[in-house]
């Protein structure tokens, strides 16, 4: 009887069982194993690969929360078109501090204080409030960043449409814009959108170094959202940088924005008014690619070709993706221009 009742688990090597629940990899059905047995709460915090999906706060005043990102949007439109391109810090420092104080998510410390031995965690956050300039269902916008203690490389790609080609392109799909040239609004509306990707990407960067502080075993680190329009990535190298900076961080720095600062960045951008995917049956309208480095960098196309893939979506839009991008790159005619840090 006693053979009977014996527990398959206890037979099993606490190996084992690590692996198991690395395998399991989100944090809250991990918190829930704790409640199984004493043996399974003394392992499951030893877990070194963690995924755990933040909720987004509830507002009281939703219409106010849309009039403002309007509000925003307008000013950011009319600025654009009397200066473009040197009113940022101006906007950035004349949010109010309730503004920049407000956080759209829920802290991930609490759950995540326990899991002191992990080396990889992946941070699935609410959708951010990007403002992309972009109308239809069939709109398309992602982006990707890699920081190390700032940003290394930034990259957008969007698109007024996105859809599955279900026939031949008819010559009428090419007369909305006859050659491969941004107009003024379409260039304003691009820097909008960079601008917009860039503070929500710093946001998430912020929030990182949060993380970093307390859980000192982390050597890879992804924070992502739910919609999966973009990614901030750190691999070993850095988040070693950035665990140096943090040492010689000087103490007075100002955190009421809650985003880390944005250097100056040098854009090189490219525009296809219809794109083709063959490899993948997808075309897209009112195509960019936008790449982003820190202007001492050097030169954009000096950086590794891996940073300019894995923009997060479906397995088969992920490989329409890099498709859009390698045939984007090829095109010799391009946008440079640079932007002041803010």
């Amino acid at each position: 009887m006693s053979s009977m009742e014996e527990d398959c688990f206890d037979r099993l090597p606490d190996a084992l069982l690590l692996v198991i629940f690395n395998k399991v990899v989100d944090a809250k059905s991990l918190t829930r194993c704790i409640s199984v047995s004493k043996r399974f709460a003394s392992l499951v915090f030893e877990a070194d690969t963690v995924f755990l999906s933040i909720p987004p706060r509830k507002h009281n005043s939703k219409a106010d929360n849309r009039s403002l990102r309007r509000n925003l949007f307008k000013i950011l439109i009319s600025k654009l078109i009397a200066k473009p391109l040197h009113f940022f810090h101006r906007f950035i420092a004349d949010r109010s501090d309730t503004d920049r104080k407000t956080v759209s998510f829920y802290s991930p410390k609490e759950v995540l204080k326990h899991f002191q031995q992990a080396k990889t965690m992946h941070m699935e956050l609410p959708s951010d409030d990007v403002m992309t300039g972009l109308e239809g269902n069939d709109s398309l916008l992602k982006w990707k960043a890699r920081f190390g203690s700032e940003i290394k490389n930034f990259v957008i790609l969007s698109a007024t449409s996105f859809q599955k080609r279900m026939q031949p392109l008819s010559s009428d799909d090419f007369s909305e814009n006859n050659g491969e040239v941004l107009t003024d609004g379409q260039m304003k509306l691009q820097i909008v959108r960079t601008i917009s990707c860039l503070l929500a990407a710093s946001a998430r960067h912020y929030l990182i170094k949060q993380v970093l502080e307390e859980h000192h075993a982390l050597e890879d680190i992804i924070a992502s959202d739910v919609c999966k329009q973009g990614r901030v990535c750190m691999g070993k190298d850095e988040v070693a940088e950035i665990r140096n900076s943090m040492k010689s961080m000087v103490a007075n720095t100002d955190s009421s924005l809650e985003r880390t600062r944005v250097p100056d960045l040098s854009l090189k951008l490219w525009f296809v008014p219809v794109l083709e995917l063959p490899e993948n049956g997808y075309i897209m309208k009112g195509a960019t690619l936008a790449v982003l480095r820190p202007n001492d960098d050097g030169q954009i196309g000096n950086g590794s070709k891996s940073d300019l893939f894995g923009f997060d979506g479906e397995e088969r839009e992920k490989k329409a993706f890099n498709e859009a991008v390698r045939e984007m790159v090829k095109m010799k005619k391009s946008y440079l221009m640079t932007m002041d840090s803010f």
